[in-house]
């Protein structure tokens, strides 16, 4: 069988040979049999970089050397690297550079160019890092959930951290909780939501929420979800921060799901506060949920 660390290696190789082709992530994903946002995030964990963000960086960083060492015309540089027309890849190419193609050609500025990843095994180990993540494998019932939702940057299109636009729908919900009246005490939950599944908008769905026993008598301005029955892996977080979120998720989809004898399953990552009462205290903790299968043999 495969290994995951060969099916990336060799996503990269057909990347290297195709940067002016449209990358399609339904296609990509399954191909090497994930879903989309497992695929992704799988994806993220091993070349440390978005699946859009790696490939703009090597169209860019190709597009760089041809500049340098070749003759070719910016038009035809900008076409072979998937850009449909010279003033689209000026201005992405001076927002990564600093400089326009043809300033760029001239100066010939001295540039650290993205390269392509050589992934290992040992690599795949190193995510560990020490962590010994054992995570519940349980069946979650189906779980209602009402509270306050925004749109953010899809975390697979764009780099930039987002976390100060989920301020917003939390303090709402804060505010507020004392208005849902079926709710289940100090429970929440945080999620992504793409209405495509495939996580390729510019913008998809947060929902900051409590889990509630029933959809009645939901206050104005709040939505509603539903998570349905399902098995489940439990991840403890001992730190609640951007940064520790985005080393778990490293670990899950990067070192735990490849070694485990579980898959990832259809459905919705979530991180769950459980007991909470005081979203100010400095040594809060959460929990990260993914929903799982038994690995097919």
């Amino acid at each position: 069988m495969t290994s995951l660390v060969e099916q990336i290696n060799e996503l990269v190789e057909h990347i290297e040979l195709h940067l002016g082709d449209d990358m399609d992530i339904a296609v990509l994903a399954k191909r090497m049999q994930l879903s989309p946002w497992h695929f992704q995030r799988t994806f993220k964990s091993l070349v440390g970089d978005t699946l859009g963000g790696y490939v703009r960086g090597r169209r860019l960083s190709y597009a760089a050397n041809q500049l340098l060492e070749t003759d070719i015309g910016i038009l035809e540089i900008a076409l072979d690297t998937g850009f449909n027309s010279h003033e689209a890849f000026s201005r992405s190419f001076k927002t990564y550079f600093g400089l326009s193609p043809k300033v760029f050609r001239v100066q010939k500025p001295k540039v650290l160019l993205q390269e392509k990843p050589v992934l290992t095994q040992e690599l795949v180990t190193h995510l560990r890092q020490g962590i010994a993540l054992n995570p519940a494998i349980v069946s979650r019932p189906a779980t209602l959930l009402v509270g306050f939702q925004t749109q953010i940057p899809s975390p697979f299109m764009f780099q930039e951290s987002y976390c100060d636009l989920l301020e917003a729908p939390w303090m709402q919900l804060l505010d507020r909780r004392h208005e849902i009246s079926n709710k289940v005490e100090d429970t929440y939950l945080g999620l992504t939501i793409s209405d495509s599944g495939l996580f390729t908008e510019e913008e998809v769905t947060y929902l900051s929420a409590m889990k509630v026993t029933s959809f009645e008598n939901i206050p104005d301005g709040m939505v509603t979800y539903e998570l349905p029955e399902q098995m489940v892996a439990i991840f403890e977080v001992e730190e609640v921060s951007e940064d520790s979120i985005n080393k778990t998720m490293d670990y899950i989809y990067g070192y735990w799901l490849p070694n485990s004898e579980y898959q990832r399953a259809e459905g919705q990552d979530y991180e769950l506060f459980e007991g909470l009462k005081n979203f100010t205290l400095p040594d809060m903790t959460s929990k990260y949920v993914i929903p799982v299968k038994p690995r097919q043999k």
